[in-house]
């Protein structure tokens, strides 16, 4: 049987308690006329995944919940990989080994640009109440006996500035799917 997980990770853009202290001050002043103003072809997402798991790339993706006065409107926008690195982290520290990671960054593809501009238009029409942002993903090479996977995902929204952390080697449980 291979274990495999469905990462979906909700990002509420206000207010986490994986997200560090500094990245929800940064998210605070993040409001809908800074969504608004968003190009869709600034938008990257880098995910940091301990060995020897790695991500399915082809069943990655983002969306997008909005909560509305008609109900809740969700958004899938396929991702395509930027870049993979790998990544030896060693924190030269005396009770833990180095850290062999993965790292992934990705693009919004050309069809979910297309559609989130789409969604960027409608949303001036009608305002939404609410929104969460997630970052769904398929794990690979999960070992039989790994229960947890620790991760780090990192966004960024506008070219000019650095990515925010959302979660800064936060581990999850992994649930076995047939």
């Amino acid at each position: 049987m291979k274990k495999t997980i469905a990462v979906m990770i909700c990002l509420l853009l206000f207010g986490c308690s994986h997200v560090p202290l500094g990245s929800m001050l940064r998210l605070s002043a993040f409001d809908e006329n800074s969504f608004l103003s968003l190009n869709p072809h600034e938008l990257r997402s880098r995910i940091q995944i301990d060995k020897p798991v790695e991500i399915d790339i082809s069943k990655t993706a983002l969306s997008l919940n909005l909560e509305t006065s008609t109900g809740w409107l969700v958004f899938d926008y396929p991702l395509k990989v930027l870049s993979i690195k790998n990544i030896h982290k060693d924190d030269n520290n005396w009770f833990t080994s180095a850290t062999e990671l993965t790292e992934y960054e990705f693009v919004l593809s050309d069809e979910a640009v297309h559609n989130f501009q789409a969604l960027q238009e409608k949303m001036q029409l009608e305002k939404p109440k609410s929104y969460r942002l997630n970052i769904d993903a398929e794990l690979e090479k999960l070992p039989n006996d790994q229960d947890e996977i620790t991760l780090s995902i990192f966004v960024r929204l506008f070219a000019e500035s650095d990515y925010i952390t959302l979660f800064d080697r936060e581990s999850f449980d992994v649930d076995e799917h047939n």
